[in-house]
């Protein structure tokens, strides 16, 4: 009695967890959060997603093989999409990401020459 009772309480701990896996609406915060993140793309430094991202002939850097003068140009290695941090531009989780003495940019409030200073706009 103890193990069923044990295995239906665990069931209804877990349901809420189960219920939206597979049903493409049903996303859950972390899902909808982790798409809404700004990030570099790893194959050309630009804003992933965005006009600029991977297109024809762009110039590439000989330093980083990124685009040239992209936000993610010597600032990422080359392969690996970076997420931003939408509170001030920087390289989510990274040593400089949200850091208090970070001087602000006029223009984007973003911290001023971060990768996404003037390039994502701030949530």
């Amino acid at each position: 009695m103890k193990k069923a009772l044990i295995l239906v309480l665990a069931l209804g701990l877990a349901m809420p967890f189960l219920g939206g896996c597979g049903q493409g609406e049903d996303q859950s915060a972390v899902e909808k959060e982790s798409q809404a993140t700004p990030a570099l793309c790893g194959n050309c430094g630009q804003l992933k997603g965005s006009d600029s991202c991977c297109q024809d002939g762009a110039e590439t850097c000989s330093g980083c093989q990124l685009a040239k003068g992209s936000p993610g140009c010597c600032k990422i290695t080359k392969g690996e999409d970076v997420a931003l941090c939408s509170g001030c531009g920087q390289i989510k989780g990274s040593d400089v990401c949200c850091a208090d003495t970070a001087e602000k940019c006029d223009k984007c409030d973003l911290a001023k020459g971060s990768p996404g200073c003037c390039e994502i706009a701030k949530k």
